[in-house]
């Protein structure tokens, strides 16, 4: 059964015409390309915690949302700090500042500010508290196009991640942008990471081929076909290496043009899901475009939230059945993710925001191949689900 997929854009031709073209922040930041995106997270721990140069004997705790991607915490604890959670706003992807001032420690040296389907974190008032206590803000990046530090210098580090299902898809790698105020830092602290060179050959053009035929609606329903795949599956990871890539300037500088002309369906999952908000329903990406004034310009996924778990997962499994590939995403908060409760150490605590938002979210496809017709089905799909029954 042809279906489509619910996330990911084709890895797009090497651009051959202006492959040096410049970085939207090279203004402001150095970059670094790394294998992952979690790659170039754990190097960004790696500096702030080198900068802040904590007592001996004290172990360097990093701050992060407690609902996210495990990779968050993998990416933490490969340099051998403590990730301390922190729980969100009630129904939406951000931190609660409040509970994020009351987890400072003299052991904290940086907040991670976690972009979520494009929707990024309020880095102004993130700064702000950084700032004020001597530790770096890092933006996670990997789920928003452009970072939100290409408009203002205000993190100290941003990370990308060119893996599938980001905003741009390279089969893989990511990127490091530091701020230039730490340049010679980072020039001395990567000097001696070691470097893999990305190579366009043949195996790489076929590779993208049949990578891009499997994001089809017939490609990605005959991989869902396939059981041990586990597609969509959250599992935490365990991090063991930190790489340098060389990647072609051609095949960065497609995927940022490829990723900043992708028209964005956002606004019409807005208008068309509108009716759910009287249904007890949360469009908490509705609400962030209105209160920027605009859409997010690459939305990874078209996030919104049910009244409770179990209508979230009859719309998906409604939706799935009718060729629409729609998922929870990452199902749970953080803590209750395998593997990462033991990740976390003796630190824990109580995340209610997170789990109510974790057990309710559902996502939307919202990359380039969603017509008019899927979105128009959706919101079918979805009316019928949520009428209520006439007496």
């Amino acid at each position: 059964m042809a279906m489509l997929r619910p996330v990911g854009s084709r890895v797009p031709r090497p651009d051959e015409a202006d492959p040096h073209q410049p970085l939207p922040w090279q203004d402001d930041y150095q970059t670094w390309c790394m294998g992952s995106g979690t790659e170039a997270l754990s190097a960004a721990v790696s500096l702030a915690t080198l900068c802040a140069g904590r007592q001996q004997g004290v172990t360097p705790e990093v701050i992060l949302p407690a609902y996210g991607c495990p990779d968050l915490v993998a990416a933490v604890v490969a340099q051998g700090a403590i990730p301390v959670l922190v729980d969100l706003l009630p129904d939406r992807p951000v931190m609660d500042i409040d509970r994020l001032t009351e987890a400072l420690s003299e052991a904290t040296v940086a907040v991670i500010a976690a972009g979520f389907l494009g929707v990024p974190e309020r880095l102004s008032a993130l700064a702000g508290v950084c700032k004020s206590h001597g530790i770096w803000l890092i933006e996670d990046s990997a789920q928003c196009f452009p970072p939100d530090c290409a408009r203002e210098p205000m993190a100290d580090c941003a990370v990308l991640s060119f893996g599938r299902g980001k905003p741009i898809n390279l089969m893989g790698g990511g990127a490091l942008l530091v701020r230039k105020d730490h340049g010679d830092f980072a020039t001395r602290v990567f000097a001696d990471l070691p470097e893999v060179t990305v190579t366009l050959d043949g195996h790489w053009k076929l590779k993208r081929y049949i990578f891009n035929f499997l994001l089809s609606r017939l490609g990605y329903g005959l991989l869902r076909r396939v059981p041990f795949l586990g597609l969509g599956s959250t599992v935490y990871k365990p991090l063991d290496s930190v790489r340098r890539i060389q990647l072609p300037g051609g095949l960065l500088a497609a995927g940022i043009r490829t990723a900043s002309l992708r028209p964005s369906v956002a606004k019409q999952y807005d208008q068309a899901l509108a009716f759910l908000v009287s249904r007890g329903w949360v469009l908490f990406m509705r609400s962030h475009a209105q209160q920027n004034g605009s859409i997010v310009p690459v939305t990874l996924r078209y996030g919104l939230l049910a009244p409770d778990q179990g209508t979230r997962d009859t719309a998906a499994s409604m939706l799935n059945s009718r060729g629409i590939g729609a998922n929870a995403f990452y199902e749970k908060a953080l803590p209750d993710v395998a593997g990462v409760g033991e990740a976390l150490g003796t630190i824990s605590g109580s995340y209610p925001n997170a789990v109510f938002f974790a057990d309710r979210l559902v996502t939307l496809p919202s990359h380039e191949d969603v017509a008019y017709g899927d979105v128009t089905l959706v919101a079918s799909v979805l009316d019928k689900l949520t009428q209520v029954p006439e007496e």
